[in-house]
């Protein structure tokens, strides 16, 4: 506090200037909310272009990009792309896309499973 010639207080209290300060954070978290994003987005024209029996591993590769994860099981290459975003605060919106690629012993496409989901949560 500032404190004049005769001894009063003037001027702003600097505990109501923090109170002010937060408050106005708070505010903004709240209007802005929070986001997350995980993964790269899976772009729908590329998804388009793969051709099970034709399209080989570094097809997608150009395509695509590397993938969140690879397995190999029996023989077969299995590729996995992720990609999830949520947003909000109070009320959370996520979307989350997975895509597997299934993969021959040569390197050449065998399924394609596509799976897009959309989903709410409240706190």
């Amino acid at each position: 506090m500032v404190q004049g010639a005769s001894g009063n207080r003037k001027g702003f209290s600097l505990r109501g200037a923090k109170q002010v300060f937060l408050a106005c954070v708070v505010g903004a978290a709240l209007l802005s909310g929070c986001s997350r994003e995980e993964g790269r987005p899976i772009p729908e024209s590329s998804v388009l272009m793969l051709v099970v029996g034709k399209t080989t591993e570094a097809d997608v590769l150009k395509l695509l990009g590397p993938p969140t994860e690879k397995r190999q099981l029996l023989g077969v290459d299995l590729w996995v792309y992720r990609h999830i975003k949520s947003h909000g605060f109070m009320s959370v919106h996520t979307s989350s896309k997975v895509l597997r690629l299934r993969f021959d012993s040569r390197g050449v496409l065998q399924d394609v499973d596509r799976r897009d989901k959309k989903r709410e949560a409240l706190f």
